[in-house]
């Protein structure tokens, strides 16, 4: 069961340094969702192995438009939709610190850098990721929009 936020509660156990706030702590920790979120940029730098995604997932990249959803293969045939042209990132980095929450999400803003059929560009994104209780993303929402990307030559 949630428990109602207080910010008198929550700043006394601040201030008094307590290990455990007065509200329930985060299913998947607070490290863990940290952990996915950096596994997704780093994914992307090093050419490795990110998140590890639900049965259930479903993602909207940028949000707005038609979902992502895993199951008999149907991620791989959207991707092949959304990638009508070679679409090949650079590289990732994080424009500020991992942010988790009380729940099960998490949220980051980074930039990516992609060339897009020759193209070289950036893109400020906002990824926010929700979790299960087994720590596998089941949602990813991705905010961005044409005002975040920058050609860059």
């Amino acid at each position: 069961m949630k428990k109602r936020f207080s910010w008198k509660a929550f700043m006394e156990d601040l201030t008094e340094e307590k290990e455990e706030l007065n509200i329930a702590p985060a299913q998947p920790s607070e490290e863990h969702m940290k952990q996915v979120m950096q596994s997704h940029i780093d994914a992307i730098n090093h050419k490795g192995v990110g998140a590890t995604y639900s049965s259930d997932f479903k993602g909207e990249d940028p949000v707005g438009t038609a979902p992502i959803t895993t199951g008999g293969g149907v991620m791989i045939n959207e991707l092949k939709e959304i990638f009508d042209v070679p679409f090949t990132p650079q590289r990732a980095e994080l424009i500020s610190p991992i942010s988790t929450s009380f729940g099960n999400a998490a949220a980051m803003a980074f930039k990516l850098y992609v060339d897009v059929n020759g193209q070289n560009i950036s893109i400020d994104i906002i990824d926010v990721f929700e979790f299960n209780e087994q720590g596998e993303v089941t949602e990813q929402k991705a905010y961005w929009g044409k005002e975040n990307v920058t050609l860059l030559d």
